[in-house]
Parts: C-alpha cells; sequence; structure tokens
C-alpha cells in the first residue's frame, strides 16, 4: 500500500501489486524466519508486527496464543512507504483467525479493519492491505470506517 496522499496524512491509502507469503504453524519454538526484501533488517522477536497481529487475533477469540512459528518470503520493500508493516499486521490477524478457529463479524462492524487499526493507530494503510483500491478512513467517535 501507499499512503499520505495530498492533504490525507493517516487516512487516505492505496493498494499496490505488491505482495509478501506468509506461513504462521504451531511450534515447540517460537521462530521468525523470512528471506527477500529486508528479510535481514525484520525484527525476529515478539515485536513483529506479524506476532502482534497474531496475538490480537487470539485475544479477539478469547484464546491463548499458542508457541508458533513465521516465515516471511517478503516481496514489499521493507520501510521504503509501500506498507510492509501494514501488510504484516494484517497478514498475522488473518494467520491468528485461522488457527484460533475464530470468525469475526464483518458487516456493520468491520472487526477485521478495528483490530488492524488499533494496532496501526490509524487506517490509511490497513485499510487498503484489506479491501484494495483507494481507501479513505475516518474514526467516527466509536470506531474506524473506510470507503
Amino acid at each position: 500500500t501507499s499512503a499520505n496522499m495530498g492533504p490525507g496524512y493517516d487516512t487516505i491509502g492505496m493498494a499496490v501489486d505488491l505482495w509478501s507469503e506468509v506461513t504462521v504453524e504451531r511450534s515447540d519454538k517460537f521462530e521468525i524466519t523470512g528471506e527477500g526484501e529486508g528479510a535481514e533488517k525484520m525484527p525476529t522477536d515478539k515485536s513483529n508486527f506479524l506476532v502482534v497481529g497474531c496475538k490480537a487475533a487470539f485475544d479477539a477469540a478469547n484464546k491463548e496464543m499458542p508457541t508458533l512459528k513465521y516465515h516471511v518470503v517478503s516481496r514489499i520493500p521493507f520501510a521504503r512507504g509501500l506498507g510492509s508493516s501494514s501488510a504484516a499486521i494484517v497478514a498475522g490477524i488473518i494467520a491468528g483467525l485461522v488457527l484460533a478457529g475464530h470468525r469475526l463479524p464483518c458487516w456493520g462492524s468491520e472487526a477485521l479493519l478495528q483490530i488492524a487499526c488499533g494496532i496501526e493507530g490509524h487506517p490509511d494503510n490497513v485499510a487498503p492491505a484489506i479491501y484494495g483500491g483507494i481507501q479513505i478512513g475516518i474514526h467516527n467517535g466509536t470506531r474506524w470506517e473506510t470507503e
């Protein structure tokens, strides 16, 4: 994704055609491995946004997160303003939901967007990572919305 477009700082973003592959599986030992764009700079501890997103999903499911192993094939340039962190957040949430066996409500609450914005702090990159296209997002005083 690319964001901070014109006057839309922290509110407007657009999806770009860059994709990473993420594998998350149960393991006896916590581990993060990566290859590709920025893999050598990627955090390999629990501060990694993939782990943070996964933890948020287990929290949403009211389940304890098991020990997990993460592998990333990154094709999104790291720290270049192309949404590598938002992609990691969204991928982590989705992987966590699958592993927790939990479904989120969509219509009228956009729970995935709420969780992702709770981590990122604003919708400009996570909204297009979820929905694609160009997104403008606001907080209406109660929850995040995007169009």
